[in-house]
């Protein structure tokens, strides 16, 4: 075809990956890690991980002290080696070297030397509306002559317990949903009911200037994004986020195809920040072109859900993005597997996907033939597309913007807590190190939910949300699936204890 009429797979890629998107028996408290080895000394009194793990499961949230093991602290810190981290119920009360914290009389003393200690990991995208099964998104794969849609949103309703625990079996303690349908909320509310579920903060929202029927199909009666008409009906969805109790509030860019409806969508966001200001709100917003993401960090928003997919970032907007203090949320693993992997078949999961991945959504993608594909333009040119994804990672994170680790998981192809690891993965590839990893799944993700000051980091006041690591994350950040214990609000469990059905 002529030049000027070449398929741009951009708007299309971003178009369907905006993903606008009872319980059982909860998982017992585990043995935490073992005691000080035969021999040595911790300096302290140990108790017996018996005697604490009993003191765990009957409620008593004594004071407890972590002691000896390797502290990466999630601030960016340089680790600090034989640190001692004391617990009091929920909250972290003390941190620093061995014998520079005095522990209280009656203080549990669990001995890690040889371990790392970090925080507890956060996803900074995911979508409860979307299962991550392939029947999950009928506007990319349309399969609901075998499976219904209705049938697969009630599906997603019922396996909530067992989404949950996937999460904490990855050691993933917090999860951002970036809006969607009033499930969302009732996701989170049931995470608050158990102990053995993340932390769920749920973005109002998206807010878009696109209608809603255009992008999803309506989700149990509910619609999966908040669509507006102008600023004042903007500023009107965030009211209704705060009665609901939202804790941010998610926007979307769609721009390609869309373009023409989202002419006013500078002065939306003008409103959207405007309000959101006023309610306490981060903003988080959706963006896959340049010249978009530049007007909308340069109207406020806090952070970026994925990155500027149509050019490499200019120096201008890279000076932008570190002086206005936004977040980048790259969100590379969605454009392989949403879009090369569950159609080629071609999944190579992790090793902590394959253990704490709900078997029944990795089943469903391999329970079809042949699947309809996107236009051949887009297989085409996706590698390119993902190139240029790494490559803008690499530039925002030499210019020192901060990045956030967000799986984007619910897409097809990507599992409900440990596809994070995955994420992880392929921003190191980008070139990101190890360290900058850490902070990224862990306070920068806190960031964007606007929950920095109470989780993300190891540090006194915060919510005592850990993981005892058994090798080194910072030499190989797949390490970082080693996962020994996870402790969630000041409890201690065996990670195998959030283990998914065998089905």
């Amino acid at each position: 075809m002529p030049e000027t009429e070449k398929f741009n797979p951009v708007p299309f890629l971003s178009a369907l990956c905006l993903a606008l998107t009872g319980c059982e028996p909860a998982g017992n408290p585990a043995d935490p890690p073992s005691e000080t080895p035969a021999g040595a000394s911790s300096g302290y009194a140990v108790e017996s991980p018996t005697t604490a793990a009993a003191s765990n499961a009957a409620g008593d949230a004594p004071v407890t002290a972590l002691v000896g093991g390797i502290l990466i602290d999630g601030t960016g810190a340089a680790p600090l080696a034989d640190a001692v981290v004391l617990i009091d119920g929920s909250e972290i009360a003390s941190v620093g070297a061995r014998g520079e914290v005095a522990l209280p009389e009656g203080t549990r003393v669990v001995e890690i030397g040889g371990k790392w200690l970090v925080p507890g990991l956060i996803d900074a995208h995911v979508h409860f509306m979307e299962s991550g099964r392939i029947y999950t998104k009928p506007g990319q794969i349309d399969l609901t002559h075998l499976v219904p849609y209705d049938e697969e949103v009630a599906w997603m309703q019922q396996r909530v317990p067992v989404t949950l625990k996937s999460y904490l079996c990855a050691g993933v303690t917090g999860a951002v949903s970036v809006g969607g349908p009033r499930f969302e909320y009732e996701v989170r509310e049931q995470a608050r009911a158990r102990h053995d579920a993340p932390d769920v903060y749920v973005a109002h929202g998206p807010v878009t200037l696109v209608p809603a029927a255009t992008l999803f199909p309506p989700f149990d009666g509910d619609v999966s994004v908040r669509s507006v008409t102008d600023p004042g009906s903007a500023a009107e969805t965030i009211r209704q986020g705060a009665q609901w109790e939202a804790d941010l509030v998610k926007t979307g860019y769609l721009g390609g195809p869309f373009a023409d409806q989202e002419k006013d969508y500078a002065a939306m966001h003008e409103a959207i920040v405007a309000e959101s200001a006023v309610h306490g709100f981060k903003v988080t917003t959706h963006v896959t072109e340049l010249e978009p993401a530049r007007t909308l960090v340069e109207l406020g928003v806090d952070s970026l859900q994925h990155l500027p997919l149509d050019a490499s970032l200019d120096a201008a907007f890279l000076e932008l993005a570190k002086s206005s203090g936004v977040v980048v949320v790259p969100t590379l693993a969605v454009w392989r597997r949403n879009f090369v992997d569950v159609y080629d078949r071609s999944f190579d999961l992790l090793p902590i996907e394959e253990q704490c991945g709900d078997p029944q959504v990795i089943a469903s993608w391999h329970e079809v033939g042949e699947l309809p594909a996107p236009p051949p333009e887009v297989m085409e040119m996706y590698g390119g597309v993902m190139a240029v994804a790494a490559g803008n990672t690499k530039r925002l994170l030499d210019a020192g913007v901060p990045l956030a680790a967000g799986s984007d998981t619910g897409n097809l192809g990507l599992l409900h807590g440990p596809s994070l690891h995955y994420e992880l993965k392929l921003l190191g590839e980008a070139g990101v190190p190890p360290a900058e990893l850490i902070v990224a799944a862990t306070l920068h993700a806190a960031m964007v939910a606007g929950q920095a000051d109470r989780v993300g980091s190891i540090e006194p006041g915060k919510q005592a949300d850990l993981l005892v690591i058994e090798a080194d994350p910072l030499a190989d950040i797949g390490n970082l699936q080693a996962i020994g214990q996870v402790i969630k609000s000041g409890v201690v469990f065996d990670p195998a204890t959030f283990l998914p059905p065998a089905e």
